[in-house]
């Protein structure tokens, strides 16, 4: 039926265009006088077309309706031309269809749950645990603490108030970890943002401090310089030096920023505090024992193990171990590094408190 009316609407334009070059042949006959003989001419070829298009429509309407027959006899269903566009409905999506976006972001949120419960090798769970990356959670908090009271000490002998060492105390323990996290960039925000524990440890240490350390040593007999004190200095060292050089693992930078990584969380909250007091900045003079050079040891070790294929807890007691032991080495047998081989070298290294050129 389809191809009928198609062959019907083709004759009917076809007959109205034949009408329309009569019309337009009589009348550019009478505006211009021409012979009559033309028009007659005219007349038989517009018939013979017309003759032409309708034994070529009933030709074409035949075919169309044996074709009809022969479908309507075997089966077929024959395609509708028309319905393509107008007549069929949106089909809705399936309650499976519906369903799968929200079962991929369920899996997906369920990933990432697991992927945030489960530490990274060369990371730490979140607060201290009976673990070997759980004890390095808690040597974290002890160092924090160690700098935040050597800092709020130093303050003080420089003359500041309560809140000038609660700020150089804070910024003695964090600071380091601070600069780190600014320097790998990549939307990182500093630790202290994401664990506010660490300022509450840093403020509180260096506040109790302030108020209660000259208390403390007289009624404990305790000094600026006890054994204790350079001991939590040291587990502070080994264990800053570890945690910076797993943050720039886990930021895919070079071994030797690794290295550094681990360098700056251990030494440049020292940094800024010397800054503040307006002294010497202790890792670049000579007046005290080593303190960078451990930290860079004690996180290339770290980063050693763990190329070599050591497991996690393994890598964590070495790097941590070699910071700590260098660092009372340090202490205990008055390690430096030697200063430019000049009398005026030797004479400013003086002045700034190293013995060894008096």
């Amino acid at each position: 039926m389809c191809l009928f009316c198609d062959s019907s609407f083709v004759f009917e334009r076809h007959i109205a265009r034949l009408d329309d070059d009569e019309r337009v042949s009589a009348r550019l006959g009478s505006a211009r006088l021409a012979p009559l003989s033309s028009h007659r001419l005219a007349s038989p070829r517009l018939a013979m077309s017309r003759r032409r298009v309708i034994d070529l429509t009933s030709a074409t309407v035949a075919r169309a309706r044996v074709a009809s027959s022969t479908s309507r006899a075997s089966g077929a269903s024959r395609p509708r031309a028309l319905d393509g566009f107008r007549n069929v409905a949106p089909r809705e999506p399936s309650t499976s269809a519906r369903a799968l976006p929200r079962a991929r972001s369920a899996r997906g949120f369920a990933a990432e749950a697991s992927e945030a419960a489960t530490p990274h090798p060369d990371g730490m769970p979140r607060f201290p645990e009976p673990s070997v990356a759980g004890a390095l959670r808690l040597a974290d908090y002890v160092g924090t603490s160690s700098f935040a009271m050597t800092g709020s000490l130093l303050a003080a002998s420089s003359g500041m108030d309560a809140f000038g060492c609660a700020a150089v105390g804070t910024i003695t323990a964090v600071g380091g970890g601070t600069v780190r996290d600014i320097l790998l960039g990549r939307g990182r925000r500093a630790f202290w943002m994401e664990e506010q524990e660490y300022l509450w440890i840093a403020t509180g240490t260096a506040l109790a401090t302030f108020f209660g350390w000259e208390e403390a040593k007289k009624r404990f007999g305790f000094a600026d310089d006890d054994y204790w004190i350079e001991a939590g200095d040291a587990l502070g060292v080994g264990a800053f030096c570890v945690i910076g050089a797993q943050n720039g693992i886990r930021a895919g930078v070079p071994m030797i920023a690794q290295m550094l990584c681990g360098v700056m969380t251990a030494t440049f909250g020292g940094i800024v505090r010397d800054i503040l007091v307006q002294r010497p900045t202790r890792i670049f003079h000579s007046y005290a024992d080593i303190y960078a050079t451990t930290a860079a040891t004690g996180a290339l070790v770290y980063i050693t193990a763990r190329g070599i294929g050591l497991p996690p807890a393994v890598r964590i007691i070495s790097g941590v171990s070699a910071g700590v032991a260098l660092r009372v080495a340090a202490d205990t047998y008055d390690i430096r590094l030697p200063v430019y081989n000049s009398e005026p070298s030797k004479q400013s290294a003086l002045g700034k408190g190293d013995k060894r050129h008096a």
